[in-house]
């Protein structure tokens, strides 16, 4: 059984223009000795309509989430380059363009992963400097490990699913996959689903199983093997087929519906009933499982530091699909994610954390629509709609509205960031730009 170092109880704008403020030592002292840890947390989609939904949900909208007790606190402007026109913005982001402009502090279009949108050369990411200076470093996803958020911090490609040799999306830009990159970035700790990948091939023909054996990793696939790896292995370690399972579900496994009507035509609203816990995440490791073992492995016998990256992933993709029980779950065990993160650093010293999202998803808290001509009618309510019983009993309607697909669409609004340990100075509060993020982590790690 690995070795502990922390202990976690595991349970159920202003219309005028925002300037970049420029990252500088007069402006953020970073002057303390010893070894220096960055942790970076990411909520796909954890827009502040997530947070909300889950406020009210488990807290009636009361205190309860960690994250609203962090004192550091901003609000990230997100955009993108356009994928037809890099020379304009498009204000709606998603996680390959975030996860580039956090992790290199270089805005990019649609589905690029670190890479440009111009002509797609690749531009070195956090992760990739802080490998350069020794120190060690880790990805913790509830995702494919392979997915747009992780790959941007220790992989190059122009399109985001060229994740193994094979797949279509590799032929389009003749894109090295992604898998094939992390493996040989080195990254000490990879934490994720794909068993998937592991039957893939590299450009010898080696399986990527094999390839992580020979490059000094132990692989893991399963719950006892995790529990058993030494605090000190380099690790990759792949939980499910693809992405994990989410930990909550709504009532038999349903989301949010299109309402029903009457013979009148009037809604009949579904009655409100509460999440339910997802027996398909039975045997899988939690986020802050996943976390413990990768802040224990780091921390191991390191003069240097570190930088992990950790990542709810499904906050985002249940809204995608509009589960909002699927996103409550998520969102709580990244919030108990987040607490884990700083009573770490707390202990540790000499160790950051910042919180924030890549980009805002599709979720909207509202009641029931208003009356139009004295009833309630489908004109009310032309997307999907399910209605929660939060867990002190009052009625909580979620609505996605963004597409009349079964893919929901992101959002334009802020994201917001947290956090802990940063120095005076350091421009994480009121309403920043996105790439500023990558500024204030390099700024810090490598004093």
């Amino acid at each position: 059984m690995h070795r502990i170092f922390i202990i976690a109880a595991l349970s159920l704008m202003s219309c005028g223009q925002v300037e970049n403020i420029a990252v500088t030592e007069e402006n953020m002292d970073t002057s303390s000795g010893g070894p220096r840890n960055l942790i970076l947390l990411i909520g796909d989609g954890m827009g502040e309509a997530e947070i909300a939904l889950t406020r009210a949900y488990e807290f009636d909208g009361d205190d309860g989430l960690y994250v609203d007790t962090m004192e550091v606190r901003g609000s990230v402007i997100v955009k993108q380059l356009m994928k037809d026109d890099p020379g304009k913005y498009q204000f709606v982001g998603e996680s390959a363009s975030g996860g580039t402009t956090i992790s290199t502090g270089q805005r990019t279009s649609d589905g690029h992963v670190a890479t440009t949108a111009t002509d797609g050369a690749h531009i070195k990411t956090i992760l990739e400097e802080a490998k350069e200076k020794g120190f060690k470093t880790g990805l913790v996803t509830t995702s494919a490990i392979t997915d747009a958020t992780p790959a941007s911090f220790a992989a190059h490609a122009e399109n985001r699913y060229c994740w193994k040799r094979g797949d279509a999306a590799c032929e389009e830009y003749g894109d090295n996959p992604i898998v094939d990159q992390m493996l040989d970035n080195n990254v000490d700790v990879m934490l994720g689903g794909g068993w998937e990948l592991l039957d893939a091939v590299d450009e010898n023909a080696t399986l990527i199983h094999q390839k992580a054996i020979d490059l000094g990793y132990s692989v893991v696939k399963d719950m006892e093997d995790f529990n058993n790896l030494p605090v000190n292995a380099k690790t990759f370690g792949v939980f499910s087929n693809s992405h994990m399972p989410v930990e909550w579900q709504g009532a038999g496994g349903l989301g949010a519906q299109v309402v029903s009507l009457d013979e009148e035509g009037n809604i009949i609203f579904p009655l409100a009933e509460r999440c339910e816990l997802n027996p398909n995440h039975a045997g899988i490791p939690k986020l802050e499982e996943m976390t413990t073992y990768a802040l224990n492995n780091l921390a191991n016998d390191n003069d240097t530091g570190f930088f992990l990256m950790i990542e709810g992933a499904s906050i985002d993709k249940q809204a995608h699909v509009a589960k909002p029980c699927g996103t409550i779950g998520e969102m709580l065990a990244f919030d108990r994610t987040v607490k884990m993160a700083v009573d770490f650093a707390v202990e540790q010293g000499n160790t950051a954390v910042i919180v924030t999202a890549d980009h805002g998803a599709s979720t909207q808290v509202i009641y029931k629509p208003e009356f139009y001509r004295g009833a309630r009618t489908l004109d009310n309510m032309p997307g999907l709609y399910q209605l929660l019983l939060s867990k002190g009993g009052h009625e909580l309607g979620a609505y996605y509205g963004t597409n009349n697909t079964d893919d929901q669409a992101h959002t334009g609004v802020n994201v917001p960031i947290y956090s802990y340990g940063l120095p005076d100075g350091a421009p994480v509060t009121g309403i920043i730009q996105q790439d500023t993020i990558y500024d204030v982590m390099k700024a810090y790690l490598f004093q």
